[in-house]
């Protein structure tokens, strides 16, 4: 069985019943089509290969350098906000709970908090 060269099943997908003359061009490696009313085509007989992949550490190094260049999809203003957002969030948890322990503290005294410890190992 004779193996059909790559350029000629791309031809047939694009034309079909189209196509009058298929002839290879060995040299630049492409097959030619000759058309209905004179027209040619051409298709490669080669597959690209593709792009490898780049690394972790590449791909880490490639996106730092977009960040601090300001060409990154997330700008640093965004970031700097966010993180603004997220310390003032924690801070305000931060009083949040201290306020809670303190007044569990004002209620119970040393028991409530030493409860609060003991539940909090046993789980």
């Amino acid at each position: 069985m004779a193996s059909i060269p790559l350029g000629e099943d791309i031809l047939l997908a694009r034309h079909g019943a189209n196509i009058v003359k298929l002839r290879q061009d060995r040299k630049n490696r492409m097959t030619v089509a000759h058309l209905r009313g004179g027209a040619t085509d051409t298709a490669s007989n080669l597959l690209t290969a593709p792009v490898p992949a780049l690394t972790p550490a590449a791909s880490f190094t490639q996106g730092a350098a977009r960040y601090l260049n300001d060409e990154a999809e997330i700008s640093r203003g965004e970031v700097r906000s966010l993180v603004k957002i997220s310390l003032g969030f924690s801070a305000l948890m931060g009083i949040v709970f201290g306020g809670l322990v303190l007044a569990l503290y004002k209620v119970g005294g040393n028991e409530a908090l030493q409860s609060l410890s003991y539940m909090g190992a046993s789980q």
